[in-house]
């Protein structure tokens, strides 16, 4: 398993602009991972799930304007970012699991 420093600020060490009341400021969130084997299916779609939660906290997906179900434009974009960084940083997290299980650590 993959155990040096955690996935943390904002999806794996990014700054997401949160949406919508906080449009100007920077969240982070820290998204553990050490409990996870990333060298399997199964952990690597837990770490998925987890970004996908935190991005969709970090972004605001679950607050809606008035008079609409649906989130902001904001909120939106900021999840579409949030969750295309961490696609990249996760592909890495997982390399590093393989090359650590390679190596035998």
């Amino acid at each position: 398993m993959f155990k040096n420093a955690p996935i943390a600020a904002a999806l794996l060490g990014l700054a997401l602009t949160t949406a919508p009341a906080f449009a100007a400021e920077k969240t982070k969130v820290r998204v553990e991972y050490t409990d996870l084997d990333l060298t399997t299916a199964e952990g690597q779609h837990t770490l998925e799930r987890r970004l996908d939660i935190a991005a969709r906290n970090a972004c605001g997906m679950d607050q809606h304007t008035t008079g609409s179900r649906l989130p902001s434009p904001q909120a939106r974009a900021c999840y579409k970012q949030a969750t295309a960084r961490a696609q990249d940083v996760m592909a890495t997290a997982i390399d590093n699991a393989s090359e650590e299980s390679r190596m035998g650590g």
